[in-house]
């Protein structure tokens, strides 16, 4: 593993003295850094916090302890319940025999016992894997092996593949946790448990909970770089790969939300609504960690799909939400929801992949309509980053870095560091980057670098810093492809330019872009395409054939277009590419 305090205590003095004054601007954001003057003095003169995710969490609500935390089909949990409960927790695990650096795995989904596991875990100096439920059991059968996971801890919906992936290795107990387990009574009675696996190393929450009882907790200090989680990549282009992830990473994440007052209108007391599971990186440390520590109702929702969360919105009608494209694609045709009044939701957030400016501008305009106070805000971020790098905010329409971090664009031929207003990879540097790949150091190798002292991570997207200080993504590196042209000189696709062209056609819902392998050609380009009504005409390909002759060059037209009813996705809600290029290799496999 990485040490990294000696460089974020560097980084943090490099945030705080080295900013350009405009007469000395460098050409080079990374060194200029003009997103900071964006944020208060104040702001950039805080220390980072130190200590433990469990530290920060109790040190930011010592005055809120009977204010609600957890909002659970409406039955709330209050600040002092939720700390006995990760006590009562922390506790059991002892008795289990989990110590410090141990990693202890969860497949849990947004309910209260994933809440006091979590904290639980990181108390005692152990580290959760987050198993994505999503997963196979091939996939999770590895992660318990890779990590030497003895206890695993999984919600009742999984608990039959859990149980099968564990077999041979080296998990000795598992417990499992029902989605009613924290429910109101009348709602408890009538959820059933899904699952009737039996196992002699098989035990529900609440044995696991008896075992426990009189036990003393381990309390010993906590350092900000120990590692406090293992989150998995979303794998849209590739293997999934583990990244260990610090206390100070999860703490970043939180600590730039909390005092950058320019970012988002938070205001304690108000409630939150994320559609990410914690399982995700994005769904742990943005949708629990940050939204308790900034002291929101976090507001729990089981039922990630979208087909649901409409009527989650309505009923919670909360003031921060927080999603993919496809929830809030889901309100937006929700009957309801065209009828009401949006005052209340002050914040509607969005990020990963599948968006568009068509759709963006479409979505603004609704909320807007709807007396949303701020309309739609983007962000930026990866597993790698514990979640969010940039974002928009109520004041800024474009995208801003967060001031503890550093972002820097390099030529993607040379490697060498671009200027302003010139596109090229983005890397990024801060206090939430991750460790490692968890033992995979090749990989580890790959994407980051050292440079002068400071660790920077290759994001393998594209983008630029304008002259203001705005970041703007433009694409994906990974979804480059190359065509070879007539005169054998080889050029660059950039398949989101093609699927922002495309998404312009008012007959066109989604569509997305991969590459076939043609020999000596290259990359032929195939276009999926999800229209918005059956009843389009037979000439939707004829139009946007012609669409693409005006907007792109030659060697950017699609070749094949495959009209679907819906386009794969991951578990994360977003573009499954891997999928589509294997629908591509063979057109008939859809």
């Amino acid at each position: 593993m990485i040490s990294q305090t000696d460089r974020q205590t560097d980084r943090q003095t490099d945030r705080q003295t080295d900013r350009q004054t405009e007469h000395e601007l460098t050409g080079y954001p990374s060194i200029d850094k003009l997103w900071l003057k964006y944020y208060g003095e104040e702001v950039l003169h805080r220390p980072l916090p130190e200590g433990s995710m469990y530290d920060y969490l109790t040190s930011c609500n010592v005055d809120r302890l009977d204010s609600a935390a957890l909002n659970y089909f409406g039955k709330k949990v209050t600040h002092r319940q939720m700390q006995e409960k990760i006590d009562a927790c922390a506790r059991a695990l002892t008795a289990y025999g989990v110590r410090a650096g141990d990693a202890v795995s969860l497949c849990v989904l947004a309910m209260p016992e994933a809440v006091y596991l979590l904290y639980a875990i990181n108390k005692i100096g152990a580290i959760a894997n987050m198993l994505v439920m999503n997963a196979t059991e091939a996939e999770i059968h590895e992660k318990l092996a890779v990590t030497e996971s003895k206890i695993v801890i999984t919600v009742d919906l999984a608990l039959e593949k859990i149980v099968q992936a564990s077999r041979e290795t080296t998990v000795k107990h598992i417990i499992g946790v029902s989605l009613a387990e924290s429910m109101p009574c009348v709602i408890g009675t009538l959820y059933k448990w899904k699952s009737k696996v039996k196992q002699e190393n098989c035990v529900l929450f609440s044995e696991f909970l008896k075992a426990g009882q009189g036990k003393k907790i381990d309390c010993r200090e906590i350092k900000a770089d120990a590692p406090a989680v293992i989150a998995y990549t979303g794998g849209t282009t590739g293997k999934a790969k583990g990244v260990m992830l610090s206390n100070r990473a999860a703490n970043a994440i939180a600590f730039q939300y909390k005092y950058a007052d320019k970012v988002l209108d938070f205001q304690k007391g108000e409630s939150f609504l994320d559609t990410i599971p914690p399982f995700l990186a994005y769904g742990l440390f943005f949708g629990v960690h940050m939204v308790l520590c900034v002291g929101l109702e976090n507001i729990l929702c089981p039922d990630p799909t979208a087909e649901h969360f409409p009527q989650q919105f309505l009923k919670y009608k909360p003031n921060h939400l927080s999603g993919g494209a496809l929830h809030i694609e889901a309100l937006m045709k929700n009957k309801k929801v065209q009828r009401t009044n949006l005052f209340f939701a002050k914040t509607i957030a969005y990020g990963g992949d599948g968006m568009n400016k068509s759709w963006e501008t479409d979505t603004f305009h609704f909320l807007k309509e709807h007396h949303a106070p701020y309309g739609l805000m983007n962000g930026y971020g990866m597993t790698e980053m514990a979640g969010p790098v940039c974002t928009s905010n109520h004041k800024f329409p474009v995208m801003l870095p967060f001031f503890c971090n550093n972002i820097k664009i390099l030529d993607i031929d040379t490697g060498e560091e671009l200027g302003y207003d010139q596109e090229g990879e983005i890397c990024v540097s801060g206090p939430s980057m991750m460790m490692e790949y968890y033992k995979n150091p090749e990989a580890t190798r790959e994407i980051i670098f050292e440079e002068n002292g400071t660790r920077w991570l290759r994001t393998g997207d594209l983008g630029h810093v304008t002259k203001e200080g705005y970041f703007r993504l433009t694409g994906r590196l990974k979804r480059i492809l190359w065509s070879i042209g007539a005169d054998k000189t080889p050029s660059r696709v950039y398949p989101m330019e093609i699927e922002n062209v495309l998404s312009r056609h008012p007959a066109v819902d989604k569509c997305a872009v991969v590459g076939r392998i043609n020999g000596e050609k290259g990359y032929l380009v195939i276009a999926y395409v999800t229209l918005k009504s059956k009843d389009i005409g037979d000439n939707i390909e004829k139009e946007l054939r012609q669409l693409c002759r005006q907007e792109l060059k030659e060697n950017s037209w699609p070749f094949e277009y495959h009209f679907v009813e819906k386009l794969p996705t991951t578990g994360a809600g977003k573009i499954d590419f891997r999928t589509l290029e294997k629908w591509a290799e063979n057109s008939d496999s859809f």
